[in-house]
């Protein structure tokens, strides 16, 4: 069953149940007073009778009979009864009223006056018997049809009967109306997502027109494939860029290789010069594919905010630092790296801040002049690192650390162009900052800002 006829069924339900109690409700009041109005009606016919036999002064004749009384149907009936049993009734219908042990009872005294439904000549009545005349042993017993009130009561029932249907098929006709209208952004939502999912495309949208919850899941939803079309297009852009860039080095290193293999005779020197090119460009590619891999972490890692959620806690990011130069140091043996490492904690990823370190320190390295001094220091969550190169162009900053991208005079430089990109990378998901600058007096200025405490 779908949501909307669950709804549907739960609002006729609902009605079905309430009418249906207050039709019976207003059915046994209904049916209530006019049973009281006929016991009131009974009641007076009975005084109206006890006031006649005042002409007798208490001494009642045997067999005496209360006028107009004669037969039973369209109007009431009267007989007497007495202690004994015996019944005083219009000549003829002495059998069309039989009293029980009740009614001799009341006509013995031995029990106030009652009421009860019977039947007289096979039509619907009810009976009052009332005490006549106080130590006599006589009761008089009036009965009216109860034709029309038993007419009444049908034509009420029957009337909320159809009240009550109407009144549930117009609960389900409006909760119908009202869940479609409700449901209609959930199921908007529903063709989309099934289209998303068909398609494997996640640039539709629900459109959001309203502002209570069903407007927020839809808002929510549409942030939620937006957050995804970000994801998709950049895992695309990532894997098209990297599938360009590892083109020229696998080609390059299939030729050294193919070389190798044709000519088993080579010139040993000659061999020996191409193993050293193999060699760097495994190196490359082991390099490339790195830095792919940590944008890659970086990518499916990102939380809905921006920062990475996995494997974040304290981090003492001057540590990170000496951990990072330690390694450059031993890596650029020639190059002079000077630190000033000011105590700073910072909440993040320690391998990842480690990896945007040393590509910084790298990157300083490799632009740096050979032997040249790089300065690094880290204060209050920002660590800077200066090389003595030739320092940024200015046409060249603002794609710095875009990926892949190399400026003219850096293509003779090995590398991918990864290496700042996975540094702005981990500042983003740091809730940080990375930025390039040409430092005063020459050089290239990196600066790597995170949140410190």
């Amino acid at each position: 069953m779908t949501l909307l006829s669950r709804f549907t069924v739960v609002a006729a339900g609902a009605v079905a149940v309430t009418a249906v109690a207050i039709t019976a409700l207003a059915f046994v009041t209904i049916r209530g007073d006019l049973d009281g109005q006929l016991r009131q009606q009974l009641a007076q016919r009975a005084a109206r009778i006890e006031h006649t036999v005042g002409k007798f002064h208490g001494d009642i004749p045997g067999g005496w009979v209360p006028g107009g009384s004669t037969g039973f149907g369209s109007s009431y009936y009267a007989q007497v009864i007495t202690s004994a049993g015996a019944v005083w009734a219009p000549k003829g219908d002495t059998r069309m009223l039989t009293p029980d042990t009740a009614d001799v009872s009341v006509a013995a005294g031995r029990s106030p006056d009652t009421y009860e439904d019977t039947k007289i000549d096979g039509v619907d009545a009810m009976v009052y018997t009332v005490p006549l005349s106080v130590g006599q042993g006589l009761a008089l017993q009036v009965a009216e049809p109860l034709g029309a009130t038993n007419t009444e009561v049908a034509t009420v029932g029957a009337v909320l009967g159809v009240a009550t249907v109407i009144g549930v098929l117009a609960a389900a006709i409006l909760g119908w109306a009202v869940a479609r209208t409700g449901l209609a952004p959930v199921s908007r939502l529903a063709a989309v997502a099934e289209q998303v999912s068909a398609t494997g495309d996640p640039d539709r949208r629900v459109e959001v027109d309203r502002h209570d919850e069903i407007g927020r899941l839809a808002a929510s939803f549409n942030r939620m494939l937006s957050a995804l079309q970000r994801s998709l297009d950049t895992q695309r852009r990532l894997i098209s860029d990297a599938s360009h860039e590892l083109r020229t080095p696998l080609a390059s290193l299939r030729v050294n290789v193919e070389l190798l293999a044709d000519d088993p005779g080579m010139d040993e020197a000659e061999r020996k010069e191409v193993l050293e090119r193999v060699v760097a460009q495994v190196t490359e590619l082991s390099g490339l594919v790195a830095s792919v891999t940590d944008l890659a972490r970086g990518e499916l890692g990102r939380g809905r905010n921006g920062h990475s959620p996995d494997g974040r806690h304290d981090v003492r990011l001057d540590e990170a630092a000496a951990t990072a130069l330690e390694a450059a140091r031993r890596d650029w043996p020639t190059t002079d790296f000077h630190a000033d490492l000011a105590p700073c904690v910072v909440t993040g990823d320690p391998s990842r801040l480690r990896v945007a370190i040393r590509n910084l320190l790298d990157n300083a390295a490799k632009f740096g002049p050979p032997g040249g001094p790089v300065e690094v220091r880290l204060s209050r969550g920002e660590l800077t690192v200066r090389d003595h190169g030739p320092g940024i162009d200015d046409a060249d900053e603002p794609y710095i650390f875009d990926r892949f991208y190399r400026a003219p005079e850096a293509r003779a430089v090995p590398g991918s162009g990864l290496g700042l990109s996975v540094v702005s990378d981990v500042a983003q998901c740091h809730g940080g900052s990375a930025t390039a600058e040409t430092a005063p007096g020459g050089g290239a200025l990196m600066r790597l800002t995170l949140p410190c405490r």
